[in-house]
């Protein structure tokens, strides 16, 4: 599989994760104050990813004429920003078809992000040379793969 489809597959496991938290009302999603990402907040996340994309594009050395597809790239991100996702005293207060029609609409608005940012990529990766394609495949994630202190790179 090519890492367009990885990554996009990814991005969809992601957004089934989110809909189970949304459907449960958001319980035990880390943004709720429990759960794996209990520790992080969106501006420290923020932060780590601004870090992650500049040692990125460093590591590229881009041309000048690379510049306009790896900003395009970089604005793209779904994940970046607020993601507007429902309040969990709003959610508690509907029933529980009524929570999952609200994460069906917010992963529907997460696809149209993550497709947007498939072109994206797609676009910025036609303009790099075999050996930048290289280094791009190396230091992004793809599906299935593990990166930290824990897992290391697979």
């Amino acid at each position: 599989m090519n890492k367009s489809v990885k990554m996009l597959l990814a991005g969809a496991a992601i957004i089934a994760m989110s809909a189970s938290a949304f459907a449960r009302g958001g319980e035990d999603c880390g943004y709720m104050g429990r759960g794996p990402m209990m520790g992080m907040n969106p501006g420290r996340m923020e932060k780590m990813h601004a870090q992650h994309l500049a040692k990125l594009h460093d590591k590229l050395k881009l041309t000048p004429q690379q510049e306009t597809a790896w900003k395009k790239f970089a604005a793209s991100e779904p994940m970046r920003g607020k993601l507007d996702r429902p309040d969990p005293a709003e959610m508690e207060k509907l029933n529980a078809p009524q929570r999952l029609e609200k994460a069906l609409e917010h992963m529907r608005t997460m696809e149209a992000k993550m497709t947007e940012h498939l072109k994206a990529l797609k676009e910025f990766y036609a303009v790099l040379t075999p050996e930048q394609q290289k280094t791009f495949d190396d230091q992004m994630p793809g599906f299935g793969e593990r990166h930290g202190p824990r897992g290391g790179r697979k």
